[in-house]
C-alpha cells in the first residue's frame, strides 16, 4: 500500500498548532479504521497507516525545528515527531491522550515509546557530547519503565533485542531505570498511566498494579554513537545500523506487548512494521528500476563475435590469444551515476526499503564502473567487486566433481556434435514458447519474448525477454533443463517480481545473480536434466576462474582444460571466453557457488517461496521476509513449473538432506 492511497489522509499543510478540532479530528479517523498522516507545527509528523496499539514519539528538545534523530523512529508504522517546545506540551499532551483512548478501545491497553538522545545542545541547535561524569561505562541504552515491572516480557524483550544491535560486537550495554518518570532532559513526561478502574482524566496511583494499567509509558534513551564525541562529526554508516537494529526492537517490544497486555495477537512482530511506502520511495525504486533497465549488462560485456574469435584461435593452432569486439556502449557512464547519486535515499523513511536501495544502487555504480572500463586491466577489479573469487574451498569441491566424472560426456552438448536429435535455435524456440503458453494458463498477462538472433552466442533472459543465439544447438535433455533454467527461473521470478510494489525485485536486488544461477541449476537438477556434462562445465568454469585471478592467461586456460581434464577444443574455448571476456569476468563461478549456499540454505530448513518472489539474494531473505509480515510484499504469482513436476518433491527432498554437492551428484555424475 502506498502513502497516497484513498484510505490516507492527503491533507499535509503544516500546523501552527496542535488545536482540539485537530485531534477530534485524528481520533475520528482512526476509530473509523482510516490512515492518518499529517504534518505538526516545526516540521513534525504524525503517521500512522492503521490502527496499532503502541505509538512511536519523538521530540526534538532544540527548538521549532525536529533534527536528524527523529530519523530513529520515522520508519515505524505509528509514530509521531515534534519539537520538545514547551508551548506545544499541553496541546501535544492532549493528541497523544487522544490517540491512546482510541487505541485502548480498539485493543485494551496501549504502549507510548518515546526515543530520545542523551545529547546536550547548544543555543544553535548543534550537538555537542554531554561531559561524563560516572566512573563507569556510560550504557549505549537506558530503558525507563514506571510502572512495568523489570520482569514484564515487554521490558525483557526490549533489553534483549537494544544489547543485540551490531553497533560493536554485542552485547551492548543497556541499563532498566524502574520507578521514575519517562521524559527527555529538561521536557516533561506525557503520558500518565491509569487504572482500568478509573476514568481517562484520572491519575493512576504509584502502586498500580500492571494489570490495571491500560496506557504505559517506556522511554528509550540512546547514547549518540553515531557521532564523533568531540567534534560532533557524523558517523552515517553507523547511524544506519542503529536506526534498522532500534526498528526491529522496537516491533519485537510492541509484539510482547500486544500478545501480554492487549487483545491484538499479531503473527510476528514485523506484522507490526508499516504496510505503507510514500512517494519519495516509491520514486527512488522507479529511478532505480529505470537506471538497471537502461543497459544490458551481459550483452555490453560478451563478444559479439565470438564465433569468428574461435575460428582464429583455432588458425593460430590455439597459440594467440583471441581478438574480442564488443557492441558499442549504449549508455553514458558519468550520466548515470550522477543519476544514481542524485537519489535521496538517506532520506527515506522506511529503513529495510532504504537498505535494500542502497545496496542496489552500490552495486549498479560498480557495474556502470566495469562497463567504463571493459577491455582494460581495471575490469577484473570490478568484477572481483561485484561476483567475488574462488575460495579454497570452492576450488576443491569444483576439483573434486571434475575428477569423479568422466570426459566421456564433455561432447554431448557440444554444438559441434550435431545429430539428427540435436535442438536449434528454431526448434528451441518453439519449444520456449509452448512452455511460457503453460504460465500464461495461469498468467495471461506474461509478456515474455522470444527472439533468436545473430549477434549473441547461447541463451541470455535481458529484461523478461529470452533471446537465443541463431546457432544454438543442444541436445533434447539439455534443452529441457534451459528451459527450467532460463523460463522456470529468470522468467518467472522476472514476472513474479513485476507483481511487486517493489521495482527492484524484478530488474534484481544487488547481489541476486548468485542465487538465481544457484536455484537455475537447482531447477535443472529437479527435472532430472542435470547431466554430466553440465556438471563438468560448472566445475571447469571456476577452475578457469581462479587461474585467471592467479595469473593465468586464456591460452594457459585453455590449455588446462583440454590437456588436464579432457574438454573439447571447443568447449574449453567457450569456457575461456566467458571468463576472459572484456578483461576478466568472474561472474561465472557464482553458479556453483550458488547451488552451494542455495543446498545450505535448503539444508537448514529454510523455505524456498521467498526466493520465488523476484530476483534477490539469499541475504535479503530477512528483510523479504519481514516486508511480507508487514503486508507490503503479495505472494509470488507464478510457480515455477519444476516444483510441480514428476519427481520434484522427492528431488527437493534429496536437495535438502545437507548432502555434499559432490555427494549429491554422484549419481548422475558417472
Amino acid at each position: 500500500m502506498r502513502a497516497d492511497d484513498p484510505t490516507m489522509d492527503k491533507r499535509l499543510t503544516a500546523l501552527r498548532t496542535i488545536s482540539p478540532e485537530f485531534v477530534a479530528q485524528v481520533c475520528e479517523r482512526l476509530d473509523a479504521g482510516r490512515a492518518v498522516r499529517r504534518t505538526l507545527p516545526g516540521g513534525g509528523r504524525l503517521h500512522m497507516d492503521r490502527a496499532l496499539p503502541f505509538l512511536c514519539l519523538y521530540r526534538d528538545p532544540s527548538g521549532k525545528h525536529v533534527g536528524h534523530p527523529s530519523q530513529l523512529v520515522i520508519g515505524e508504522a505509528a509514530h509521531l515527531i515534534a519539537p520538545g517546545t514547551s508551548d506545544l506540551h499541553d496541546s501535544l499532551r492532549a493528541l497523544i491522550r487522544g490517540i491512546a483512548d482510541v487505541m485502548v478501545k480498539k485493543f485494551g491497553a496501549f504502549l507510548l515509546l518515546e526515543v530520545w538522545t542523551a545529547e546536550d545542545r547548544v543555543p544553535d541547535g548543534s550537538p555537542v557530547a554531554k561531559p561524563s561524569t560516572r566512573q563507569v561505562p556510560t550504557p549505549t541504552f537506558r530503558v525507563f519503565t514506571p510502572y512495568l515491572p523489570d520482569d514484564d516480557p515487554s521490558v525483557r524483550q526490549l533489553h534483549k533485542s537494544l544489547s543485540n544491535i551490531p553497533l560493536r560486537p554485542p552485547p551492548l550495554d543497556v541499563e532498566i531505570v524502574s520507578g521514575v518518570p519517562v521524559a527527555p532532559p529538561s521536557l516533561r513526561s506525557l503520558l500518565t498511566d491509569v487504572p482500568r478502574t478509573q476514568s481517562s482524566a484520572g491519575a493512576a496511583p504509584t502502586d498500580a498494579p500492571p494489570s490495571a494499567m491500560v496506557r504505559h509509558y517506556i522511554g528509550i534513551e540512546v547514547q549518540p554513537v553515531y557521532r564523533q564525541a568531540r567534534t560532533g562529526t557524523p558517523y552515517p554508516m553507523l547511524f544506519e545500523v542503529l536506526r534498522r537494529g532500534l526498528s526491529v526492537a522496537i516491533r519485537q517490544t510492541a509484539y510482547h506487548f500486544a500478545l501480554l497486555h492487549t487483545a491484538h495477537e499479531p503473527g510476528h512482530f514485523h506484522a507490526l512494521g508499516r504496510r505503507t511506502s510514500v512517494r519519495a520511495t516509491n520514486a527512488v525504486d522507479r529511478e532505480l528500476t529505470t537506471i538497471a533497465r537502461s543497459f544490458d549488462f551481459l550483452l555490453q560485456v560478451t563478444p559479439a563475435n565470438a564465433d569468428r574469435a574461435r575460428v582464429a584461435f583455432d588458425r593460430s593452432a590455439q597459440q594467440r590469444d583471441p581478438e574480442f569486439d564488443y557492441r558499442p556502449l549504449i549508455v553514458d557512464v558519468p550520466l548515470l551515476k550522477r543519476r544514481l547519486y542524485e537519489l535521496p535515499i538517506e532520506r527515506l523513511e522506511d529503513p529495510t526499503l532504504a537498505h535494500l536501495m542502497a545496496a542496489s544502487r552500490d552495486e549498479l555504480d560498480r557495474k556502470l564502473t566495469m562497463l567504463a572500463d571493459r577491455n582494460t586491466p581495471r575490469f577484473i577489479y570490478g568484477s572481483l567487486s561485484v561476483y567475488g573469487s574462488v575460495s579454497d574451498g570452492l576450488r576443491d569441491v569444483a576439483l573434486t566433481l571434475l575428477s569423479t566424472t568422466s570426459s566421456d560426456f564433455d561432447d554431448e552438448d557440444d554444438p559441434e556434435s550435431v545429430d539428427v536429435s540435436m535442438v536449434n535455435a528454431t526448434a528451441f524456440a518453439r519449444l520456449a514458447k509452448a512452455e511460457l503458453a503453460l504460465y500464461r494458463e495461469y498468467y495471461d498477462g506474461l509478456s515474455t519474448t522470444v527472439t533468436i538472433r545473430e549477434d549473441i552466442s547461447g541463451l541470455i533472459v535481458s529484461d523478461g525477454h529470452l533471446l537465443i543465439g541463431s546457432r544454438f544447438n543442444a541436445t533434447p535433455m539439455r534443452a529441457m533443463a534451459l528451459l527450467q533454467h532460463e523460463i522456470g527461473t529468470h522468467v518467472v521470478t522476472h514476472s513474479n517480481g513485476l507483481a511487486q510494489p517493489l521495482g527492484l525485485l524484478a530488474t534484481g536486488l544487488a547481489g541476486y545473480e548468485e542465487t538465481q544461477e544457484g536455484l537455475a541449476v537447482a531447477a535443472e537438477y529437479m527435472t532430472g536434466a542435470l547431466s554430466p556434462s553440465r556438471v563438468r562445465v560448472l566445475a571447469a568454469r571456476v577452475i578457469a576462474v581462479r587461474a585467471m585471478t592467479d595469473g593465468a592467461t586464456f591460452i594457459d586456460c585453455h590449455r588446462t582444460l583440454v590437456q588436464q581434464f579432457g574438454f573439447a577444443t571447443s568447449t574449453a574455448f567457450t569456457i575461456c571466453m566467458r571468463v576472459f571476456r572484456s578483461g576478466g569476468l568472474t561472474k561465472d563461478a557464482i553458479y556453483l557457488r550458488g547451488l552451494i549456499d542455495l543446498l545450505r540454505y535448503l539444508g537448514e530448513g529454510r523455505d524456498l517461496e521467498p526466493l520465488l518472489l523476484g530476483k534477490l539474494a539469499l541475504a535479503d531473505v530477512p528483510a523479504l521476509e519481514e516486508l511480507r509480515w508487514r503486508q507490503y510484499l503479495k505472494p509470488p504469482r507464478l510457480t515455477p513449473r519444476f516444483l510441480t513436476n514428476p519427481g520434484a518433491a522427492d528431488a527437493m527432498q534429496r536437495l535438502r538432506r545437507g548432502h555434499p554437492l559432490p555427494d549429491l551428484l554422484t549419481g548422475i555424475a558417472t
